[in-house]
Parts: C-alpha cells; structure tokens; sequence
C-alpha cells in the first residue's frame, strides 16, 4: 500500500443483521482483519432478542470505527437502506451477516478505483460456504465471468446483464462501489425503489456510471443455508414482480427491441398469465406500491397487444 503515496479513502463496511450473533461474529471479525487501513464499521441490527447487542458489547468497547444501530425489524431491504445513509464512507461494501470478506478484500479493490477513475463498480469470483464454513461447490454457481482480471465498458456489460437474466456480478456482500454513484439511494433504478431484488437494482444503476471490473481470486465466501431470507415465499413473489419491471424498464435493452420482447414472453410464460397479473390483489411487504403500479402499467398494456 505504502508505494501509492496517497491517502485513503474511507469504505464503509455496512452489517444489516437479524437473529445471526453467531454469524455475525465470524463476518465482523472478516471485516476486522481487512489490510485496508481507512474502514468504518456500520452494524444495523434488527434482531428480536438482546443475543446479538450482548455479543457486540466487548467489540464497542474496543474498536471506535465500529457504529451500532439498534433497529426495529422491518424488511432486510429497510436496515440496508439505513445503513446506506448513515455511511461517512466515500466507499460501500456490505457486508450481509452471514458471510465473510477475505483479508485483502478491501485493499485489493480498491487498488483499481485507485489506478482507474472511470470505475464505478469491482467485483471478484466468491467461494460458497456451507452452514458450517466449508466450501462447497453447486453446478453451474462457480462460473467465472472471465479467465482473468479484467475490466470491462459498464454499459456493455449491464447489456449483457439484463439479456442474460442472471446475477453474475454477484450478491451484495461481493462488489464496491463509490457511495456518490447510487445517487438516489440503495436499490433505487430509474426513479423506482426496489427492495427484493436490491443488488440487481443497485448494479444496474452503477453499471450506467462507469467501468466495471471482475477479479478471478475470490474475495469473500458467500453461505448457503436454510435461513437464508431469499428462500421465503413472499421475497420469491417480490422478486419475480421486480424482474418483470426490470425486464421492461430496463434501458440497457433499448436497442434490443426483439430480444426485450422474447424475455417478456418468456417471463410470463414461466408462471403463467393468473400469477402475471395477480399482482393487483397481492398483498406483500416485498411489493412496494410503486412497483405494483409501474408493473401494471407494462403489463396491461402489454396485454392488450
């Protein structure tokens, strides 16, 4: 680090939690131990017991870059959110509670924000881990988007992205990315919050701000286990109605008129017309009143065709 002769940018490593002190623990303790020396800790914890505040207490005695926020349990998108805003970082990580960063995470990261200015988000290959840390390997999971480092045009990636379908930047707990780029917030695209689907949404966003980069070494361990939110049934049904509005709204499509059309098809097609336009009598804390609104919007008119 001591070559670059420059100072550091702050990273705000942002913790949402919930009833996962044990987790917790191991991902503070991965933040912690980051080489990168310029971090600030942000914990928002939604946790329905004292299990989590007790086990923090020694940590905040400890490490003043470490700020604790005690919150009352909404939906995982609302502690994200908050911890966002509070973040004095010029840089965001998240870090979700049951994952671990790598030591030089952060460091490496970085290293390219430093040696280019037109990167607006880095991401890195991530190991999956079991409920008890083991690294596991799931067909089809462990794909690299490249052979090698390298650094890609943002817009033609987020192409890419959307004709694709596919997350492969990776879960929030894998890229960085400079605060001032999601400039309407965490998950917000085009002008529509979005709070299932919030790292698709955010990336797209950052994607339309500059270059983007993927490292091939993994930088951090992203677990698979049966408390995970996104296997509830109403985070499935809140995701699958953004998807569609991101499909349609989405304006790395513009030039791809046809394709745009065939993943709508498809899209509806995957459930079938009833689930497609249930979205009217729907009642779940995953679809916001802004997204049921714009999603008929498209879907009625679409309907009519």
């Amino acid at each position: 680090m001591d070559q670059w002769k420059i100072s550091f940018p702050k990273v705000s490593i942002l913790i949402p939690t919930y009833n996962r002190p044990h987790y917790l623990k191991l991902a503070l303790d991965s933040a912690l131990a980051q080489t990168y020396p310029n971090i600030e800790i942000i914990i928002g914890d939604d946790s329905t017991n004292n299990e989590t505040s007790d086990m923090l207490q020694p940590y905040l005695e400890k490490y003043p870059t470490i700020k604790y926020l005690k919150r009352t349990a909404r939906l995982p998108f609302d502690n994200m959110a908050e911890c966002f805003q509070l973040a004095s970082g010029e840089f965001i990580n998240f870090l979700m509670d049951d994952d671990i960063f790598y030591p030089e995470k952060i460091e490496k990261m970085m290293g390219y924000f430093f040696r280019n200015s037109n990167v607006s988000l880095v991401t890195s290959y991530r190991d999956l881990i079991d409920e008890n840390g083991n690294i596991i390997h799931i067909p089809g999971f462990h794909k690299h988007i490249a052979p090698q480092d390298t650094v890609f045009n943002g817009k033609e990636l987020g192409t890419i992205f959307m004709r694709n379908g596919v997350n492969f930047i990776g879960e929030p707990t894998t890229p960085l990315f400079r605060k001032r780029d999601l400039s309407e917030g965490w998950a917000n695209y085009q002008g529509i919050q979005y709070v299932a689907l919030v790292d698709m949404a955010s990336w797209l966003t950052l994607l339309t701000k500059g270059d983007f980069v993927y490292i091939v070494e993994p930088l951090s361990c992203f677990r698979i286990h049966s408390g995970q939110g996104n296997h509830s049934l109403q985070w499935q049904q809140g995701a699958y109605y953004e998807l569609g509005t991101l499909i349609h709204d989405s304006h790395f499509l513009d030039e791809y008129h046809a394709e745009r059309a065939a993943l709508i098809d498809a899209y509806i097609q995957t459930h079938g017309e009833q689930f497609v336009y249930g979205i009217s009598e729907c009642i779940n804390p995953y679809i916001t009143e802004e997204v049921r609104v714009r999603y008929l919007e498209i879907f009625n008119k679409n309907s009519k065709k």
